[in-house]
């Protein structure tokens, strides 16, 4: 193979290292902790350092004062790298949130910052995870993924809290037809072989026609509920909680009061980056942290005793009142999130002009990553970054406030933060008042939790073993 040059004049003062053993590891599909291991041992002590990733040149940020340097950055310095018209990454995202810059970013950020206060509501996480219990009565016994199953609630939530669409993913066994669509474009866009060699998506190949249709049919989806949430405002159909409160219908109240002119494909790229970002990535984490209580059994039961004297002995939805409260299960949900971040690099940025990190200068026109899982893992910020313990976050101890970043920092964090967090705090309470759970004998999981290393860290194969609690009951 091949391998790039080891320097490039504009980036002397950076460090090189060969991307080759992780480019070869991606397209191979090994899990992700032997990536990790790769990544550790060719980046070695290096605050950052460039390399080759296919036909592109990064630097990657792995301590966090140099990362804060990065993310502080103003926008005209160091601004979100927007995918060009025609690639894999803009027929699917487009120019949403997470991926727009100046005017354009301020607008969708004005439009979604009130929608995402409004959608803070316990009573529907907590709603509708009773839906999910029920179906769990119902379809399942013995060993049960609870990925998969995780997967079904945050997709219900999303649709009632971005769309306010039921999805019925809690209604059978069946998948909806549509939540097969978006996982089909999600591995095409995922692909480690067509991100590190993007020519592939331009052949005229069957499968790159077939992302084209669904493409075509997941758009069609997402702009029939946006004509019919402004039929239904049009003719004032908005008028209780069941329709009112969702994000999109909050961005369309919100854009009229303030004369904000948003055409349907804005609202629809704003919807897409919602669906993606809104219910795999806290799907993972619930699911991590699921694991976990299952493996160290004495902290699940610490974390119900906290739970139980909060909210009693009767499943109940809690208040954010009560979530509050809820100290070890709040630091059990961010060392869940430290251990195994769902999205392990963010922030693609592209500075316009040279910009100092740490000691380094990164030249411009190059693609900067921050890699979330290696400053989560630095042992220099961390005691034992391998070994999963929430004390961790009770102990009011100095750290660097850029050493845990799972959903970003500084002006371009991520918007859906609190929703994200209140989620898993509902879902995970009610569920240590409703179940214990175990991991069967045979499992897989039993040494270590094994991850996809994609896009996002997706667990494998993760089945649990659920009993209701005899003491718990409904009113």
């Amino acid at each position: 193979m091949l391998e790039f040059p080891k320097s490039y004049p504009e980036s002397e003062n950076i460090p090189y290292v060969s991307g080759l053993p992780l480019m070869w590891a991606l397209i191979r599909q090994k899990p992700h902790d032997e990536v990790e291991e790769i990544m550790s041992k060719t980046s070695g002590d290096h605050e950052i350092y460039l390399t080759r990733f296919g036909p592109f040149k990064q630097i990657n940020f792995v301590s966090p004062e140099c990362v804060k340097d990065l993310l502080m950055a103003s926008e005209d310095v160091a601004p979100k790298i927007e995918f060009h018209p025609g690639s894999v990454f803009y027929d699917f995202f487009g120019k949403g949130l997470p991926f727009s810059n100046g005017d354009l970013w301020k607008t969708y950020r004005k439009l979604a910052t009130p929608a995402f206060n409004s959608a803070l509501r316990t009573d529907m996480i907590g709603e509708t995870t009773m839906e999910l219990f029920t179906f769990m009565e119902k379809n399942l016994s013995g060993p049960t993924d609870i990925f998969i199953l995780l997967q079904r609630i945050t997709i219900e939530i999303l649709g009632k809290m971005a769309f306010g669409h039921q999805f019925n993913c809690l209604k059978s066994l069946e998948i909806p037809h549509m939540i097969n669509v978006y996982k089909y474009i999600i591995s095409f866009v995922e692909s480690p072989l067509r991100i590190i060699f993007p020519f592939i998506n331009k052949l005229p190949l069957e499968s790159n026609k077939k992302f084209l249709a669904a493409i075509k049919e997941f758009d069609n989806f997402i702009y029939e509920i946006i004509e019919k949430k402004k039929d239904e405002m049009n003719n004032n159909k908005i008028n209780n909680k069941e329709n009112s409160n969702d994000l999109l219908t909050k961005m369309l109240e919100y854009s009229k009061q303030e004369g904000i002119n948003t055409d349907n494909k804005q609202l629809r790229d704003e919807m897409v980056n919602n669906f993606v970002a809104g219910h795999d990535t806290t799907a993972v984490a619930l699911t991590v942290s699921l694991y976990y209580l299952a493996k160290y059994p004495e902290i699940q039961e610490r974390a119900r005793s906290e739970v139980i004297n909060i909210l009693g002995d009767k499943l109940t939805i809690p208040t954010s009142e009560q979530l509050k409260k809820m100290n070890y299960v709040n630091a059990i949900i961010k060392e869940s999130l430290r251990i195994h971040p769902p999205t392990t690099l963010i922030n693609l940025r592209k500075p316009s002009k040279p910009i100092k990190v740490g000691s380094y200068v990164v030249p411009k026109d190059n693609l900067c990553i921050a890699n979330i899982w290696q400053i989560h893992h630095n042992p220099k910020y961390w005691e034992n970054p391998n070994q999963y313990n929430p004390d961790r976050f009770l102990i009011n101890e100095k750290r660097h406030p850029f050493s845990w970043i799972p959903f970003s920092a500084g002006h371009r964090n991520c918007i859906g933060q609190n929703f994200s967090l209140m989620e898993q705090r509902v879902i995970l309470s009610m569920f240590l008042l409703k179940y214990e759970w175990t991991l069967p004998k045979d499992s897989i999981n039993k040494e270590k939790l094994i991850l996809e290393s994609q896009f996002l860290l997706r667990p494998v194969n993760i089945e649990l073993l659920f009993t209701e609690k005899e003491f718990v009951y409904q009113n």
